[in-house]
């Protein structure tokens, strides 16, 4: 069986539009399938990483591969292939549009005009929202609810697409627990029901600690790659988060605490 790759990024550089280097000499390979997560400080190049690979931004040096396909040259693929939630989404929260037109939005944006829901749609739709316990909010218009209600139906929005990658920049930023414990809980079940690829862009592991086959370690450039109980290694964390990085052993059980993400679990 020929091995397939999810991530295959060689001597990748990517600048912000000042000049300055949001990411350099980046190297790495993620089998797929996997659950991953891309962990860093603020301003580490993660969401940049995820754009690029969408092809969203063009790199000043070296290639992004998505499952096969070139982000330069072949980023319309990679498109069709991805379900992406943005750190930051563009639904004008003064349009008044209802949770159910949010989520139906993955899957009618693929069809030709003009573009109607069918009953199927409406079914995964309706599935979407209840694994994030947002079902009965159906007809609730979108800029009424909570900024953890709308991030959960954002959520929602990429399970009912269609694709086998979900790409998430930092889905659980800024939510409240109950929101938060949704939103992984939702991705846990959907993966284990579903052959697809999660990768998440995230300050915390501690959430997600459970589900997460491999970790990405970047500061601009990668500080590590592996398994979470491999990453979890004062010497590779202090070069991301510096000297306040700690990992403690209790119980069976690895902490790491940071000044950016708290205390991380992992077994």
């Amino acid at each position: 069986m020929t091995q397939q790759f999810l991530f295959e990024v060689k001597d990748l550089a990517v600048k912000y539009p000042n000049g300055e280097l949001a990411l350099y000499n980046v190297n790495f390979r993620i089998e797929s399938p996997t659950f991953m997560a891309i962990v860093g400080p603020n301003g580490s190049g993660k969401s940049t990483l995820l754009k690029t690979a969408l092809g969203l931004i063009k790199p000043v040096r070296g290639q992004v591969k998505v499952l096969g396909y070139d982000s330069v040259r072949e980023n319309k693929k990679i498109r069709k292939l991805v379900r992406y939630v943005p750190q930051r989404d563009r639904i004008g929260l003064s349009v008044p549009l209802k949770v159910k037109d949010i989520v139906l939005m993955s899957r009618l944006l693929k069809k030709p005009p003009p573009r109607f829901a069918s009953a199927k749609d409406k079914e995964m739709a309706r599935d979407a929202l209840k694994r994030v316990n947002m079902a009965d909010l159906w007809d609730r218009p979108f800029p009424e609810l909570s900024g953890g209600q709308r991030q959960r139906v954002l959520v929602a929005r990429a399970l009912a697409g269609d694709g086998p990658i979900l790409m998430l920049d930092e889905p659980l930023a800024g939510t409240d627990h109950e929101s938060q414990d949704m939103i992984v809980e939702a991705l846990g079940e959907y993966r284990n029901e579903h052959e697809v690829n999660i990768v998440m862009v995230t300050h915390d592991l501690n959430p997600i600690h459970t589900l997460v086959q491999d970790v990405l370690l970047l500061k601009n450039t990668v500080v590590g790659v592996g398994t979470p109980c491999d990453m979890m290694n004062t010497e590779l964390l202090e070069k991301v988060y510096g000297p306040t990085a700690r990992v403690i052993e209790y119980a069976g059980h690895r902490y790491c605490v940071t000044h950016d993400s708290g205390v991380d679990r992992h077994y």
